[in-house]
């Protein structure tokens, strides 16, 4: 009896599962070691001297010192790590709502900002430009959003 898959289907399908588990074996590597170095700083509050030059970089956002640490991961892992770990510390309580919403706010509009910067510059567009506007962009935007949102007492 015929397969009912085509054979240069079920060819396909084989290669994008190995792909597949390939990218995902991939993330594990990455995100595992991510999270574990996190915990550990955090365990042995290693966490604070780096975040408090951070939380004053980012003072005029007027989010806590313990929701830096979101923002950090985002700047340096980028969105999908920065989400994630923004997920986490929500759930855990370490993140109120109004930091949470500055933060995603932040991450939404400068994730991939090297990469897109560089991508756009390599067709022609001016790199400062670029990198000014949508840092300005974000700045604009933050400081707006801060006007609205309620300052809760917790560490403000």
């Amino acid at each position: 009896m015929d397969s009912l898959i085509p054979p240069a289907v079920q060819s396909e399908l084989i290669r994008s599962l190995l792909s597949f588990l390939k990218v995902s074996g991939m993330v594990i590597l990455i995100v595992t070691p991510i999270i574990t170095i996190m915990e550990l700083l955090r365990v042995f509050n290693w966490l604070d001297p780096m975040l408090n030059p951070l939380h004053r970089l980012f003072s005029w956002m007027h989010i806590r010192k313990e929701s830096v640490v979101a923002l950090f991961v985002g700047i340096i892992f980028g969105i999908a790590y920065g989400g994630g770990m923004l997920l986490e510390e929500k759930k855990s309580g370490a993140l109120n709502k109004r930091d949470a919403l500055l933060i995603g706010v932040f991450l939404s509009l400068t994730h991939a900002l090297v990469e897109d910067t560089l991508l756009f510059a390599a067709i022609g567009a001016n790199l400062i430009v670029i990198l000014f506007a949508r840092i300005l962009l974000t700045v604009v935007v933050l400081l707006v959003l801060r006007v609205f949102l309620p300052r809760e007492a917790e560490g403000l």
